[in-house]
C-alpha cells in the first residue's frame, strides 16, 4: 500500500453538556458519528486526546463509543488513541471504562511500548498519556526509514526551549524526539505548524464547540501520506453547531434599541453569537440589554470594547456608589463650572479614552449566557 490515509481528532469532550450545556450531548453525537463516517474513507484514525470530558459522563457514551470503534476496526480502519485529562483518573490512571473501549492501540503509563508500527505500512505511531508519569517527552525515532507520527495531548512550541509546564513540547524535545509530523491535541482551535517549508504538526481543534468563544467552522483533519512523505493535508469541517462571531462598531449606532434591532434582525433565532462591540459609542448600554436578549437566542455573547464619549462615561457612572461614581460626579461639576476650574472637554476625553484603550484590551463583558 502506497497511499495511507490519516483522519486526526481531539477534543470532543463527549459528556460536557452536564457542566456546559450550550452544546447539547445530541449534537456533540452527531458530530462524532460524522467523524465515523469520515474515518470509513481513511486507513487510520488518530485521537490526540479528550474524546471524552471526565469519567463520570453518562455509561451510554462508552457504549457508543465502542460499538463505533468496533465498526471501524471490523473494517479494516486502524485506531490510536492518545488519552488527555479527561480519559484520566485524579491518580493519574486511565479510566477502566476508557480502556475497556475497542482501539488498535491506546498509548497508557500501563503498557511498555511507546511507539508502534502500523499494519498499514511504515507508519510509526508515538503516543504518552496526558501527564504521564513518565520522564519527559524520553521518546526518539527508532527507526530512520517510514514516516513518525507523535500522538500528544500537549501544547507545541518550537520557539522555545523552556516551559513551566511540563507538557509542552519545545524546540530541544522536537529535536530529540525527531517525529516527521505531530498530531496533537489539547488547543481547541485549528493550528497548523511549518518547519523550512514543511508542514511539522497540527491541532485539528475541538470538532464540536466547547465554550462560545469556539466560533465558526470546527474540523478534523485528513493527512495522505505517499511513499513515506506527506503528500496531502486538509482540514474538513466536522460541527453540528456552528457558533456565529461578528463585530458591530458602536458608531454606526445612534440608541441601544438601533443596537438591539441589528441584533435580532442579523442572525436567526435560537442561534449562538460572539458579538465584539467597537468603535466610538454614544449612548448608553442599560441593565435591561441582557434580559430583553436573553429570550430570543440559544446563547449569547457580548465583548464591549468600544470608546464611550466622555457624556456617555459620566452618564454610566455617575450614579454608581462607588470612588469611581463619585470621580464622574466631581468631573461633572468640574466640566460644567465656569472659571480656572474648568476642563476642557476635548483633553479631557483623550486623557480618559487613552485609558480607556489600555484597560479594555479584554473588553467587558455585558452578556454571556
Amino acid at each position: 500500500m502506497d497511499k495511507i490515509k490519516i483522519l486526526l481528532i481531539s477534543d470532543l469532550h463527549l459528556g460536557i453538556e452536564s457542566v456546559n450545556p450550550l452544546i447539547s450531548g445530541e449534537e456533540r453525537l452527531s458530530t462524532f458519528r460524522r467523524i465515523i463516517s469520515l474515518a470509513q474513507k481513511h486507513d487510520i484514525l488518530l485521537i490526540a486526546g479528550d474524546l471524552i470530558h471526565d469519567g463520570d459522563i453518562d455509561a451510554e457514551y462508552f457504549n457508543i463509543l465502542r460499538n463505533e470503534f468496533s465498526s471501524l476496526l471490523d473494517n479494516g480502519v486502524e485506531i490510536f488513541y492518545t488519552p488527555g485529562p479527561g480519559e484520566i483518573n485524579p491518580k493519574g490512571k486511565i479510566y477502566p471504562a476508557v480502556s475497556e473501549i475497542n482501539t488498535t492501540y491506546t498509548f497508557s503509563d500501563n503498557k511498555d511500548e511507546s511507539a508502534v508500527k502500523s499494519s498499514k505500512g511504515n507508519i510509526f505511531i508515538y503516543g504518552l498519556q496526558c501527564s504521564s508519569a513518565q520522564n519527559g517527552w524520553n521518546i526518539s525515532r527508532k527507526e530512520s526509514e517510514g514516516f513518525h507520527i507523535g500522538l500528544f495531548h500537549a501544547d507545541f512550541n518550537p520557539q522555545i526551549n523552556e516551559a513551566s509546564d511540563a507538557m509542552c513540547i519545545k524546540k530541544d524535545d522536537i529535536k530529540k524526539m525527531n517525529m516527521d509530523f505531530y498530531a496533537l491535541g489539547r488547543n481547541h482551535n485549528f493550528k497548523m505548524f511549518r518547519f523550512s517549508n514543511r508542514i511539522l504538526g497540527a491541532y485539528p481543534g475541538s470538532p464540536e464547540p466547547c465554550s462560545i468563544d469556539e466560533t465558526g467552522d470546527r474540523f478534523a483533519v485528513s493527512m495522505e501520506i505517499d511513499k513515506n512523505i506527506l503528500n496531502n493535508i486538509k482540514r474538513m469541517a466536522v460541527n453540528t453547531v456552528k457558533i456565529l462571531s461578528d463585530e458591530i462598531d458602536c458608531s454606526t449606532i445612534i440608541n441601544q434599541n438601533i443596537l438591539f434591532e441589528k441584533i435580532k434582525s442579523t442572525y436567526p433565532e435560537n442561534s449562538i453569537v460572539n458579538i465584539l462591540l467597537s468603535g466610538e459609542r454614544d449612548f448608553i448600554i442599560e441593565n435591561n440589554f441582557k434580559t430583553e436578549l436573553s429570550e430570543y437566542f440559544r446563547g449569547l455573547k457580548i465583548t464591549d470594547i468600544s470608546l464611550p464619549t466622555l457624556k456617555i462615561m459620566i452618564d454610566e457612572n455617575i450614579g454608581n456608589p462607588s470612588l469611581e461614581g463619585i470621580f464622574f460626579q466631581i468631573l461633572n461639576q468640574r466640566i460644567n463650572g465656569t472659571g480656572k476650574g474648568k476642563i476642557k472637554n476635548e483633553i479631557l476625553a483623550g486623557i480618559i479614552n487613552e485609558k480607556q484603550i489600555r484597560a479594555r484590551s479584554e473588553g467587558a463583558i455585558l452578556c454571556d449566557f
